[in-house]
């Protein structure tokens, strides 16, 4: 069954998706992670991932997918990393969310 969604749904699904991956960078970011003591970042990565891959089959699997968790999982690995720089997170995230919105339908 193929479910067709126009082009201002998949817009607002990018941004969406864009916002979270930003989210990120608020609750890591030594300014500003006070703000969210609560959040357990480990399952917002985990959530995000989730939230991938339910879109991976929407947009029926565009390539530029693959550049966005590929950067996404360098972030965690960096946040989970003894040696952890946030400058690095931060670029890997901008870069994460900006690739999002390079994202097209079926590939194209």
């Amino acid at each position: 069954m193929t479910i067709k969604f126009t082009a201002e749904q998949i817009e607002n699904e990018k941004k969406l998706l864009q916002k979270k991956i930003f989210y990120l960078l608020l609750i890591v970011d030594p300014e500003t992670a006070a703000n969210y003591p609560d959040v357990d970042i480990v399952a917002a990565f985990e959530d995000l991932f989730s939230d991938l891959d339910g879109l991976n089959e929407v947009f029926e699997y565009p390539t530029e997918m693959v550049n966005v968790a590929k950067k996404l999982a360098k972030a965690l690995k960096e946040f989970q990393s003894e040696s952890f720089e946030f400058k690095k997170y931060r670029k890997l995230v901008l870069d994460a969310g900006s690739e999002v919105m390079k994202i097209g339908i079926g590939g194209a």
